[in-house]
């Protein structure tokens, strides 16, 4: 990480859940239901938008309308926000999934384009992970995409959100997800995450190092 990178964190820190997201910036959001995600995320949103951010939203194809319909329940322009840029969604078709299954190279390129690429304005990026619940022939596959992540998390300043349903996924994948995140929502409450591998540790532990 450059010196600049590091200048930038320190100074201009995020806010998230009542914590701050300072030195790390990819957090692992486990949410029970809706009211516990709009708590978290409401606010987050709100301060994006008021501080010059842009929102990126990673969402179900089968309801790429949902970050606009909150938006709009915050009081905001949903169609202007897009048309300027400062708000975009796309859907798990056009980005997880978008070679057929997951290919977590392909998703590693295209997070590179996204956040590498353009430093700003500061993009908080929300991740709806639900399109790998039940698969468990992709679980091995995420967890060791998400390690490597912090690879490129590292290279820039933008925020990242992976949102999991704690009903949804089982609680093998659920620890080893935490793993890979060097911060955590639990319980609607932000912490640095004690039980975070670094990615070299973790991946080597796993033999993926340097795939």
């Amino acid at each position: 990480m450059t010196d600049m990178a590091e200048s930038g964190r320190a100074a201009d820190p995020v806010t998230f859940a009542g914590g701050v997201l300072d030195e790390y910036r990819h957090v692992c959001a486990f949410v029970q239901d809706r009211a516990e995600a709009d708590a978290a995320l409401d606010p987050f949103v709100r301060d994006g938008l008021d501080r010059g951010d842009r929102l990126v939203y990673l969402v179900d194809s089968a309801t790429p309308a949902a970050p606009l319909t909150r938006l709009r329940r915050l009081g905001y322009d949903a169609p202007a926000l897009l048309a300027d840029g400062r708000a975009e969604v796309r859907t798990w078709a056009e980005t997880y999934l978008r070679t057929g299954g997951f290919d977590p190279d392909d998703m590693l390129g295209q997070l590179d384009e996204l956040l590498g690429s353009a430093p700003e304005p500061r993009i908080r990026l929300v991740a709806d992970m639900g399109w790998a619940a039940g698969d468990r022939n992709t679980a091995d596959e995420l967890i060791e995409f998400e390690a490597r992540a912090n690879f490129l998390h590292a290279r820039h300043r933008h925020v990242v959100i992976c949102a999991y349903d704690t009903s949804r996924f089982d609680g093998a994948f659920i620890i080893d997800i935490l793993r890979t995140h060097p911060m955590v929502l639990i319980g609607g409450i932000l912490q640095e995450n004690p039980f975070f591998v670094p990615p070299e540790e973790f991946l080597g532990e796993r033999g993926g190092y340097g795939r």
